[in-house]
């Protein structure tokens, strides 16, 4: 975990007042990432080439629950992730996601891959503006 906890929202609807697990929907986001970089996860392997676009649906969910500087703080979006190793002691986990992204761009085609080392896939050239 984290180590951040928020107070559970409540979101209420025309027919009920359902509570919202604001804590929890963030902490599946953030350990999310742990989960599947493990190099036992099969989730993690089967779903390599889709990286870029789970970090970009990751951002977009955990952006609507935190403040900027909470996201970067949970995701590392600008800085490494820092988090305790087995012995406790605070270690790198990951790059920035922003590094991380750009270490994905393909210099021949101009675009992204699904993850680092990948060409950029067909259907994402068909979503870029014109230049």
């Amino acid at each position: 975990q984290s180590g951040h906890s928020a107070p559970t929202m409540t979101t209420p609807t025309s027919t009920s007042s359902t509570p919202f697990h604001d804590a929890l929907h963030t902490t599946y986001i953030t350990t999310l990432g742990d989960k599947l970089d493990s190099p036992t996860s099969y989730e993690g392997a089967v779903t390599e080439h889709l990286r870029v676009s789970g970090v970009y649906w990751s951002l977009a969910a955990i952006s609507l629950l935190r403040s900027p500087e909470e996201v970067d703080a949970l995701m590392g979006l600008t800085r490494p992730l820092i988090r305790p190793s087995e012995s406790g002691t605070p270690k790198e986990s990951r790059p920035a996601i922003v590094d991380w992204v750009f270490d994905c761009y393909d210099p021949r085609t101009g675009g992204f891959g699904g993850n680092c080392s990948q060409r950029q896939h067909p259907q994402r050239l068909a979503r870029q503006p014109p230049t």
